[in-house]
């Protein structure tokens, strides 16, 4: 009995090892067959299904009236898979095709065909055609022969890119920048997070031929970019570039810069960068006014007198002899485009005087030259201002403590050698001067605007309260008025609106031996000068010596263009209005006039026919301003006043 119930039981263990066996590798196949099928299945998913980015559009980046600046648009590229055309179709279409292409894009009817046949030929699935095209192009290419067929019958594969493109494209090309392949640059970097937006995600389902579909709804929608706003005015950086190319064009030099900057607010209202590509040839490369580090020669004595005068070294009415135009002072000889004498310390800054300059602040401040560089660290002169665009150039100078100081480092600095400052510092440093002290950071932005309506609106930002007194800021805008009416820059007076600035001329790469002397002009001020509105930098690096080198006449002139273009365009009455010469018995005379070129008197135009006055006047070299249409009735520079050449003339044209 015992012993039957012990074979009983043995072979039961041993059937259910056996069951469990069993168990075991139907588990295991089922696994097998699982995992085998999850990974046909996974395979299946990923060759079926994708997750497909999508990016936002980009938003708009437009001057500050609203004019567009930057904008995405799209192109359409065109390529072909010949091979999905039947014979037939490709047979008796293909010359006919080849005909079209050679009319839209103006290459042989053969050289069309031949490549078709050949690409078709080699079995080529992906063919480029072209790449580029408006949409009024793809539209049209699309009726052609045989790719009117669409792509599953006449290979026409068609694909859009978004492309970014510049509205006043050489005008303001590197400030506006770029946020691409080449990096971030300008205002498009700067402000790059805010316009790109964010991209969205969604599933996409492989349909065949290299076709996808979305698969359902959005994973993540996208958010488009956000409408940047500049301080840029689109009318005046049009005059600024104008202007600058005029001038680099007739002094065939290397390259230059103009930055315009609104007094009240510290917007820049216009900024423009040229550098000679090829003869007579230039274009916008790279952004001087912010990174072009350079000694600013006499346009630095300006910050020299305010300097001396804050920190009460002198007195305008203070005296200094200035010699017959050489002085040697410690081991340098410090030299003047001539004699002065002994003068005052207006008449330093408006004879650009070195000598007068290097002595006030060698006996001001050669005791303890750190105290004139406290000033300069007050005034935000010695390190970047921060601003948003990158690339920004720091300030360069030697200080008491560097190793490579000597007694006479001072004395030249303060006349604007061996340091570096970039051009949008020095603009920095005069607007506030005009705006009564009150130092401002460089603004480039008005507002942003968001997909979502809100509004973010940039406010002006206060670097340095107050610079100097009162009387000292009024002080300096006199000697800087003086500087153009009977200085270095009187070549720009007008007597319709006052000006204030101050010309500069510095050697550049005097150190390198055996090369004729180069030059760097600039001039800086504001402008009108009793009420300022905006302010000016102009540089011109390396002006073809023979034609001159002069700040007064390289640069001011820019500087007079633009503040007429302003001037013109002011709403307000200008001063010269109420006197503008008027004499109604004269208005119905039909006299066309006929001037003597002679003469430098302006004539009496009223009642002349103003298409017979505009060009005549304009050959006499005047600037010709005008509103209305018909006879002139009133003139802004009366009959018989003297004129320059290059002077503005207003005149009131009617019936």
């Amino acid at each position: 009995m015992i012993k039957n119930r012990k074979h009983v039981l043995v072979r039961g263990y041993a059937v259910a090892a056996g069951l469990l066996m069993i168990a075991i590798g139907v588990c295991y196949s089922m696994i097998k067959i699982q995992v085998a099928e999850g990974a046909r299945l996974d395979d299946f998913a990923e060759r079926s299904f994708r997750l497909q980015e999508e990016p936002a559009e980009r938003g708009n980046l437009y001057a500050s009236d609203g004019d567009l600046l930057a904008t995405t648009i799209t192109i359409h590229n065109i390529y072909l898979d010949l091979t999905v055309v039947k014979d037939e179709l490709f047979n008796s279409e293909v010359r006919a095709l080849s005909d079209s292409l050679s009319k839209m894009f103006d290459k042989p009817s053969s050289y069309f065909e031949e490549k078709l046949k050949t690409e078709r030929n080699k079995g080529n699935r992906y063919m480029t055609l072209i790449k580029g095209l408006d949409y009024q192009e793809y539209m049209r290419i699309k009726s052609f022969p045989i790719f009117r067929e669409g792509q599953n019958k006449g290979g026409f594969i068609h694909e859009t890119k978004p492309k970014r493109e510049l509205v006043l494209a050489d005008v303001g090309a590197r400030t506006i920048g770029y946020d691409d392949h080449r990096g971030k640059a300008g205002l498009e970097g700067a402000y790059a997070k805010d316009l790109s937006g964010v991209e969205g995600k969604r599933w996409e389902q492989f349909m065949g031929r290299g076709q996808w579909r979305p698969f359902k709804s959005w994973e993540q929608e996208p958010v488009n970019g956000s409408n940047v706003y500049t301080t840029i005015d689109a009318g005046m950086q049009i005059a600024a570039y104008s202007a600058l190319q005029d001038q680099l064009k007739q002094y065939q030099a290397e390259y230059g810069c103009v930055a315009v900057m609104e007094v009240e607010t510290g917007k820049i209202r216009a900024i423009v960068n040229l550098k000679r590509i090829s003869d007579s040839i230039y274009s916008d490369v790279y952004n001087y006014v912010v990174g072009d580090g350079a000694e600013p020669g006499s346009t630095f004595k300006t910050v020299s007198i305010l300097a001396g005068l804050e920190n009460e070294k002198f007195k305008p009415e203070t005296m200094v002899e200035t010699g017959g135009g050489r002085y040697r002072l410690y081991n340098r000889v410090i030299s003047d485009t001539k004699g002065y004498g002994r003068i005052d310390v207006g008449t330093v800054l408006v004879k650009s005087s070195n000598i007068g300059t290097a002595k006030l602040i060698n006996a001001g401040y050669g005791a303890d030259p750190q105290e004139f560089f406290d000033q300069l660290d007050k005034w935000h002169l010695t390190k970047p201002l921060g601003i948003d665009i990158s690339g920004e150039g720091a300030p360069k100078f030697h200080r008491p403590e560097d190793p490579n100081w000597s007694n006479v480092t001072l004395p030249v600095m303060s006349y604007g050698y061996g340091f570096q400052m970039t051009p949008l510092q020095i603009l920095t440093f005069y607007n506030g001067v005009a705006n009564g002290g009150k130092l401002l950071k460089p603004l480039f932005i008005d507002k942003i605007e968001k997909s979502n309506g809100q509004v973010i609106d940039f406010k002006p930002q206060v670097l340095v309260e107050r610079m100097s007194s009162p009387e000292n800021i009024a002080a300096v805008t006199r000697m800087l008025k003086d500087a153009v009416s009977d200085g270095t820059a009187r070549n720009i007076f007008t007597e319709h609106y006052e000006i204030a600035g101050k010309t500069g001329t510095a050697r550049v790469e005097y150190w390198v031996k055996d090369q004729p002397m180069q030059y760097r002009a600039s001039f800086a001020g504001f402008f009108p000068a009793d009420n300022p509105k905006y302010s000016c930098v102009v540089i011109i690096h390396k002006p073809n010596r023979s034609k001159g080198y002069y700040g007064g006449g390289v640069t001011a002139p820019v500087f007079k263009k633009i503040a007429d273009w302003v001037y013109s365009r002011t709403p307000q009455p200008s001063p010269e209005l109420p006197k503008l010469v008027n004499v109604p018995n004269l208005i119905q005379s039909t006299e066309k006039f006929k001037p003597n070129y002679e003469t430098k008197k302006i004539p009496n135009l009223i009642g002349k026919s103003g298409d017979s006055v505009i060009p005549a006047l304009e050959n006499m070299g005047l600037d010709v301003r005008y509103s209305g249409i018909g006879k002139v009735r009133a003139q802004s520079i009366p009959a018989g006043s003297t004129f320059r050449k290059g002077e503005t003339i207003y005149l009131t044209l009617e019936g």
